[in-house]
């Protein structure tokens, strides 16, 4: 009996040590999510988001990044613009992460994560699988699955049994559109606005939910601070490790934005149809040239929008205004049938329309282009009276 007691107690002893070393080994596990500030160059004005994992029993300190990918492709520019370039997960070692922040001048804010004994082992071997050469690729997208919403997916992923909640950290009504704006506008960055804005379907003017607006990396950071999890704060330390020491932005004169430069372009072929300097061949070579131009425009538009894996790029509605057969257009123009007025006509009061609904809407039509779009609205109804 007394060996039967001896054998149970030995055998209890060994696993309370064994649980006690698995919930060490675990608790040995920190998981922080890194938010780093924006950068004076388009690929980091957004700013940029990673995971740092330090297991003190294995005496590693890894930072995860979502955000890598091959320069080097021989087939890096085509594959960009089609939508098809792969992203993939990198590790580093922690201070070569913060070494180049440190060097750009750039912040790093540390969010260390309250997870669970077995959320932080479920996080680590999900990395350590995700890394492997088979599982690391993905395809990029700019609004819907990048950097920042990989990092989201992973912290936020629902445990059985387990509440998660995160108070709203946006206003009502904003959009993805809204969110890029902020930054390029702090930037200075205009004429990129002014790009971006071109590209973007209308899926970047949908309200957004809360989970949504976590695709930008300060508003992950945001939804970090607020969520809790079963009631207990998921965020349980915030460390600034790089302060940001760069340098504010000059405001850029007004005599070279885009809503300047482009004001001036539509003057200057609005000029030939004046009525005192009414000039026909002047008159013909303008609109040549505004058909043309927006032609191409839309051609290229239609192309990111059927042609790409973009799906940011879908539905896009500046293809009312930068209509593709203006090319077509172009070359009949002292040759209008009845059925061209008719179209130009209607397309003249749908372009008028959709500047009704954008500035319904602010922010779905980039400003600097309403006074093309004004002109062209007028061209298509002059030439319809022809």
């Amino acid at each position: 009996m007394k060996k039967l007691f001896a054998a149970c107690f030995t055998v209890y002893f060994l696993l309370q040590l064994g649980f006690a070393k698995a919930e060490t080994d675990s608790s040995a596990i920190r998981i922080s999510l890194l938010t780093c500030t924006p950068g004076a160059e388009l690929y980091s004005v957004f700013g940029h988001s990673a995971l740092r994992v330090v297991d003190s029993a294995a005496g590693t300190d890894i930072v995860y990044n979502y955000g890598t990918f091959d320069f080097n492709d021989p087939d890096f520019y085509t594959k960009f613009v089609r939508g098809k370039l792969m992203y993939f997960v990198s590790q580093v070692s922690y201070p070569d992460f913060i070494f180049e922040y440190q060097y750009f001048k750039r912040g790093v804010v540390e969010q260390v994560l309250h997870l669970s004994p077995i959320k932080k082992k479920k996080i680590q071997s999900f990395l350590f699988e995700n890394i492997r050469e088979e599982n690391r690729y993905y395809k990029y997208d700019f609004l819907y699955d990048n950097c920042t919403t990989r990092l989201r997916d992973i912290i936020f992923q629902k445990e059985e049994n387990s509440i998660v909640e995160v108070p709203m950290i946006v206003e009502s009504g904003q959009t993805f559109r809204d969110h890029l704006h902020y930054y390029l506008n702090r930037a200075e960055m205009k004429w990129t606005a002014l790009g971006i804005d071109l590209l973007l379907g209308i899926g970047a003017d949908m309200p957004m939910d809360n989970m949504e607006s976590m695709f930008l990396p300060d508003f992950l950071m945001k939804g970090i601070s607020s969520a809790r999890v079963d009631n207990v704060k998921l965020e349980s330390d915030k460390i600034i490790q790089v302060k940001d020491l760069q340098s504010i932005p000059l405001q850029s004169s007004f005599f070279v934005t885009p809503l300047f430069i482009i004001s001036l372009l539509s003057f200057l072929l609005l000029i030939p149809s004046f009525g005192f300097i009414k000039n026909t061949t002047l008159g013909l070579l303008a609109d040549r040239i505004l058909f043309i131009s927006t032609g191409l425009l839309g051609i290229f538009l239609l192309f990111m929008w059927l042609g790409t894996d973009h799906e940011s790029f879908s539905k896009n509605i500046n293809l009312i205004w930068a209509f593709p057969l203006n090319i077509f257009f172009s070359f009949r123009l002292n040759a209008i049938n009845k059925r061209m007025q008719q179209f130009f006509k209607i397309w003249s009061l749908m372009i008028l329309i959709l500047i009704a609904v954008s500035l319904s809407f602010l922010g779905m039509i980039n400003m600097a282009l309403y006074p093309l779009m004004l002109l062209m609205s007028y061209r298509y109804w002059m030439l319809s009276k022809k």
